[in-house]
């Protein structure tokens, strides 16, 4: 009789244990953290100014090392802004917004993938831009005006640097801050952990820039964000309250 319930009791025993390991197996296996690859959606958690922030006439602004020329152009959409007439970026006329703000400008989130050959970033409101991993810059007379720019890439240990040129599709840094067609960008992005990306930018324009300017931006991954599908009609027509040109927004 104490045989069998010896028995009995082993058999629940091992019936607990191949329960719980049931039940672990069930578990999802936690991912593996892959430093050289940036495949998912992120966004913008902090940083990604070019430069310190002031106020004039109730308008924010990043401060530049602009030219007198570039200068003088950005007092006049300074103005224009505190007047209540800002200045109308390429985003907000249906246009790519471009390189220099699709990784440090926040907004939208980006999607990012990877091929052999060249990495994508996909902004969720339009727009892409290509990493190629394979060449080098195009020759100069095949090059023209982009808002992405022509990009390359190389990898530094766990780094991405990434080298842009030929912004002369969009004309501005940050919304409102102008650029010229010589912006050179280059931009080092490192995954320093799982669900963080850390980006160091540095941008130059011997028109525009007394000097290079540069900052850093924290990007966060959103494991299970997807995008939604999005698109910008431009009326021209269309006027908000205050009578001034504006446009539609399609989420």
């Amino acid at each position: 009789m104490m045989a069998g319930r010896f028995l009995i009791g082993l058999c629940c025993v091992a019936l607990g244990f191949s329960t719980v390991r049931g039940a672990e197996g069930n578990k999802p296996k936690p991912e593996k953290f892959e430093p050289r690859n940036f495949d998912g959606v992120w966004h913008l958690a902090e940083g990604g100014k070019f430069g310190p922030i002031a106020e004039k006439n109730g308008v924010k602004f990043v401060v530049f090392p602009f030219t007198p020329e570039y200068q003088a152009l950005y007092d006049q959409r300074l103005a224009d802004a505190a007047a209540g007439n800002p200045y109308q970026p390429a985003g907000t006329t249906c246009l790519p917004s471009g390189a220099i703000r699709l990784l440090t400008g926040g907004g939208p989130p980006i999607e990012i993938f990877h091929t052999p050959e060249k990495v994508a970033i996909l902004k969720e409101n339009g727009g892409w831009s290509r990493i190629y991993l394979n060449r080098g810059h195009l020759a100069p007379d095949e090059l023209y005006p982009m808002f992405y720019g022509d990009s390359v890439g190389h990898w530094e240990g766990n780094t991405l640097v990434v080298d842009t040129i030929s912004l002369g599709g969009a004309n501005n840094i940050d919304g409102a801050a102008p650029h010229s067609a010589a912006a050179h960008l280059v931009q080092r992005i490192s995954r320093i952990s799982a669900d963080r990306l850390r980006v160091e930018a540095t941008l130059e324009d011997p028109k525009a820039l007394l000097q290079p300017v540069a900052t850093t931006a924290i990007l966060e991954r959103r494991p299970d964000a997807e995008f939604t599908e999005s698109f910008c009609t431009n009326e021209r027509n269309v006027q908000d309250n205050h009578g001034n040109q504006a446009i539609k927004f399609h989420p």
